[in-house]
């Protein structure tokens, strides 16, 4: 059990005395908009953060006393949320109990619809009602119905946090709105099921299931396609459909029957009845006919997983075990899902073309390869575009990031004394380990890694996921197909991708997918971009929306804008990635194949090169990105000036300005006369999960970045720290 000193917590809480509870009136079916944030509880021992939700549930008899007015602080939501963080100074590995009342004329059911980071418990009349150990903020909520006696329901929430991020949402409907409010859920979710409705092959209509589900194939004969959800599928699709499919081989060319073994693409569009149509494509593969898959035991070694605590020690004991249960059953899935089948595809292609290993060639790159090119053909798109052209030579000095040769001067080493001290003291602080650059005017003067984990020692070289830092550099990307005048930042996504409308409310350009603008949600959705006809999917779910009216952060976006760049290239994204930026940057420890909204994994390192070619406004290493015009449009913006009816759901959003892609990132500091910040007013990059670091002082030409798995406790503390150093030592030039 990974234990935690909750006695550094110290936690001081400004509040003013309540007399009285915070009154709901169940008959306003609502969000609660007010809550009493009563002073935190304190531990002064070892436990495991999760265990914070069962200690000391006795203090919570106090709040059902009559006679009891608990000191507390009345805070009110914004947007429906409650930022806990803002009422609590240091907010990790904390419990804070939030109580209200709810008055009720009669004896009746209330519905709870309860969203938190970390989980809570809820208390009524004094009586448990519910608890639950989860970050269900961004998903689905808890429900839970409830008994209200008539007289003012006294309602107690024991909330607990154990990283950063605390927030909470509570609804509290009557039977009647619960049940117009389940239906509407309910029907989304059937809709977005729907639009999941995905292809299955079927080999032979007289053997079992298991064996069509096969997605392998014999020479001579393609299977039919049945759907996956085929009532759903007639209920959205006016009472029926058609299945239509065309079939390529390895080499892309259209075929009627598999001939030889090997890669074999499909396309099909599920037609409905009311005119919609479904696009859906994906690869078999088709062996020889005596090929029999189960013809040997067969074994797979997979590297130690840290789990539960669960040492490398027992994993190595019981590895026979281990490795025959997962070469039974990854061979299974090979032949069974549609992504793994993707890894023999993958081994067929390399073995024919005698391909060497290469960082951009993966089974999932290499897929993404293929399809890109054959929507290409679908869609009648082979030589309408120009190639995308790689970096090219500025013939001037070679600006890399360097370390610095300069006499090192005292002040140097006083600050690299002073960064290594910080750090030391934030990994000691239970923070996770991370590596961390600081450099100014091209030169790193700072670079080190800190900690260890279950993964090990955490090294410079390290590569970790930055999470969100990825929307960012899908931008960087981007840029360069705007630079070569091949996409404009306010072209309609329907000019390349026809499911999309070019005029019109639903018209969503590029401009909408990089500033959350566009009307879509969620990071990952409908397959992400592996799906090849994401752009299809899409398309229904801004069917009736205006787009630019409604800021909902979101990667899907992100997705598909990479299934544009992939349309003119005929590449995967995944591919462009690593060719116009990881290889000419000589960014070497960072690899990227999952999403475009996330899932890239570097180091601190990598990341400064990235930052200090964006310093250098689109220059690095004497090769040129794109020039100083395309940079500047890349930079944030104010929304509203350009989507006047731009409605938010957080301030924080609203008055962040976005570009494509990056952030402003400005650090104000509390100023009584006028505002102040730490280092300059025009630092841009792009925050994280993970509490990775990207940020660019333009005004200083100082980089700071930093990779790492998590924020953990404290995090905001010693980071201001790191910047106040920074900040500090400015004054001296570094």
């Amino acid at each position: 059990m990974n234990l935690i000193k909750l006695y550094k917590i110290l936690i001081y809480l400004f509040y003013s005395l309540c007399h009285g509870q915070i009154i709901h009136s169940l008959s306003s079916n609502s969000y609660v908009q007010e809550v009493l944030i009563h002073d935190p509880y304190h531990v002064n021992e070892l436990i495991d953060p999760i265990e914070m939700l069962e200690i000391e549930d006795k203090i919570v008899e106090t709040f059902f006393e009559n006679k009891n007015r608990a000191s507390g602080r009345v805070i009110r939501s914004e947007n429906n949320a409650f930022n806990i963080n803002e009422t609590v100074e240091d907010s990790a590995y904390a419990i804070v109990y939030a109580s209200f009342e709810i008055e009720s004329n009669s004896e009746s059911d209330a519905h709870f619809y309860l969203n938190t980071t970390d989980g809570l418990k809820l208390f009524v009349n004094g009586i448990q009602k519910s608890a639950f150990a989860a970050n269900n903020f961004y998903a689905d909520e808890e429900h839970v119905k409830v008994k209200l006696d008539k007289k003012n329901n006294k309602v107690v929430l024991k909330l607990f946090n154990k990283n950063w991020d605390w927030k909470l949402k509570v609804k509290v409907l009557d039977d009647n709105r619960a049940m117009v409010y389940s239906k509407k859920k309910r029907e989304a979710i059937e809709y977005y099921q729907f639009l999941n409705v995905d292809v299955i092959p079927l080999l032979n209509l007289k053997s079992d299931w298991t064996h069509n589900m096969m997605l392998y194939l014999r020479e001579g004969r393609f299977p039919k396609f049945i759907l996956d959800k085929p009532e759903l599928a007639r209920k959205h699709l006016g009472g029926g459909y058609d299945i239509k499919t065309r079939w390529f081989d390895t080499n892309l060319k259209e075929v009627l029957y598999p001939k030889n073994t090997g890669r074999y693409g499909y396309y099909t569009e599920i037609v409905g009845q009311n005119g919609d149509i479904l696009k859906k494509s994906g690869t078999l593969l088709c062996t020889s006919n005596d090929w029999n898959a189960w013809s040997s035991k067969i074994s797979a070694k997979l590297d130690f997983i840290p789990v539960n605590g669960i040492s490398r020690d027992t994993w190595e004991e019981h590895a026979n075990a281990i490795n025959t249960f997962l070469g039974l059953q990854t061979f299974e899935s090979f032949l069974m899902q549609k992504k793994k089948i993707l890894f023999l595809a993958f081994l067929d292609d390399m073995h024919i073309s005698q391909s060497l290993s290469d960082k951009k060639l993966t089974p999932l790159i290499h897929d993404g390869d293929y399809h890109s090119k054959l929507k290409k053909i679908i869609l009648g798109k082979q030589n309408s575009y120009k190639k995308l052209k790689l970096p090219s030579s500025t013939f001037s000095k070679n600006n890399y990031l360097t370390y610095k040769k300069r006499k090192i001067l005292d002040k140097d080493s006083s600050f690299i004394e002073k960064m290594n001290k910080i750090c030391k003291a934030w990994i000691n602080d239970d923070g996770s380990p991370f590596d961390m650059v600081i450099a100014k005017d091209g030169e790193i003067i700072f670079h080190n890694a800190f900690g260890d984990d279950a993964f090990g020692k955490f090294t410079i070289n390290t590569p970790t996921e930055i999470a969100s830092i990825t929307k960012l550099i899908t931008g960087v990307l981007f840029a360069q197909f705007v630079d070569q005048g091949l996409i404009g930042i306010d072209d309609p996504v329907g000019k390349y991708l026809p499911d999309f409308q070019i005029k019109g409310p639903q018209a969503v350009t590029m401009r909408h997918l990089f500033t959350h603008t566009g009307g879509f949600y969620g990071h990952g959705l409908f397959g992400g971009v592996h799906n090849h006809w994401l752009d299809n999917t899409l398309s229904y779910i801004i069917r009736e929306d205006t787009v630019g009216t409604d800021y909902r952060y979101n990667g899907t976006g992100y997705d598909l804008a990479g299934k544009v760049m992939e349309i003119i290239t005929g590449k995967s994204v995944f591919r462009l990635f690593h060719e116009y930026l990881y290889e000419p940057l000589g960014m070497e420890d960072t690899y990227h194949e999952w999403a475009l909204g996330y899932s890239v994994h570097t180091t601190a390192y990598d990341l400064a090169i990235l930052a200090q070619m964006l310093l250098q406004e689109g220059k690095y290493g004497g090769k040129k990105y794109f020039s100083k015009e395309t940079f500047k449009k890349l930079l944030p913006l104010n929304l509203k000036d350009i989507y006047p009816d731009l409605r938010y759901k957080n301030s924080w959003d609203e008055n962040q300005s976005k570009g494509i892609g990056i952030v402003m990132q400005n650090w104000e500091i509390k100023n009584n006369d006028s505002k102040k910040f730490l280092l300059s007013d025009q630092v841009i990059g792009h925050g994280s999960a993970t509490s990775s670091v990207f940020r660019i002082d333009l005004i200083n030409k100082i980089v700071i970045t930093q990779s790492r798995r998590m924020g953990k406790s404290n995090f905001g503390d010693h980071f201001l720290k790191v910047y106040e150093a920074i900040d500090e030592q400015l004054n001296g030039d570094l």
